[in-house]
């Protein structure tokens, strides 16, 4: 279904060609340091540390009451990610593009990691928005902020030329179901414990 609807010379796929093409056209030697950093808010060791640390330091309830759903949502969209990457196994941008830059038809620029397959989905679009989405339904005040920081890690992304606009995307989309289900399925849980234990009680 993807092949047929993103393959090459598909429409999708050709809008998702010049998408990528002018995203990452636009990088400049300037900026690279800038969306270097931002790409590593999708890794999830970092993301641990900026949203479990404070959690600790200002807000241990929640963190008793969250943690384990969060991290749990998010790795459980990572697997699915994993997964998914290796059954469409889609070329990354660089090899994609590889005989149109020999033929001088397009440019990849990559000044961070040099990646070559399994470019559909991303998994730092899927942990940056899972992270920023249980936040959200968590702080809701903090709601703006975490997405605004998720979809620079989507873009960064495809800016380092390593994922076409289509991978951030559904990797995003990902990441929101799984967490949204993930903290549904805990207040359900944790309702069901607080009704179980008024029962027991009265």
């Amino acid at each position: 279904m993807f092949r047929n609807a993103f393959g090459y010379g598909s429409h999708a796929g050709r809008i998702d060609e010049r998408a990528f093409l002018a995203v990452n056209g636009m990088g400049v030697p300037a900026m690279d340091w800038f969306f270097r950093g931002i790409t590593w808010l999708g890794h999830g060791v970092v993301l641990a540390l900026l949203v479990l640390g404070p959690m600790l330091l200002f807000d241990r309830p929640n963190l008793r009451r969250h943690a384990l759903a969060m991290v749990l949502s998010v790795a459980v969209g990572a697997l699915a990610v994993e997964g998914v990457k290796w059954a469409v196994d889609r070329d990354r941008p660089a090899r994609h593009f590889m005989a149109a830059e020999i033929r001088g038809e397009a440019s990849v620029r990559m000044p961070d990691d040099q990646l070559f397959d399994h470019s559909f989905p991303s998994g730092h679009s899927q942990s940056a928005f899972g992270t920023a989405t249980y936040v959200a339904l968590l702080y809701p005040r903090w709601s703006i902020p975490v997405s605004i920081a998720a979809a620079l890690v989507a873009f960064s992304r495809v800016y380092l030329g390593v994922h076409f606009p289509s991978d951030a995307l559904v990797g995003a989309l990902f990441g929101i179901v799984f967490s949204v289900a993930g903290f549904r399925l805990r207040e359900v849980l944790a309702a069901r414990r607080s009704s179980s234990s008024r029962s027991k009680a009265g």
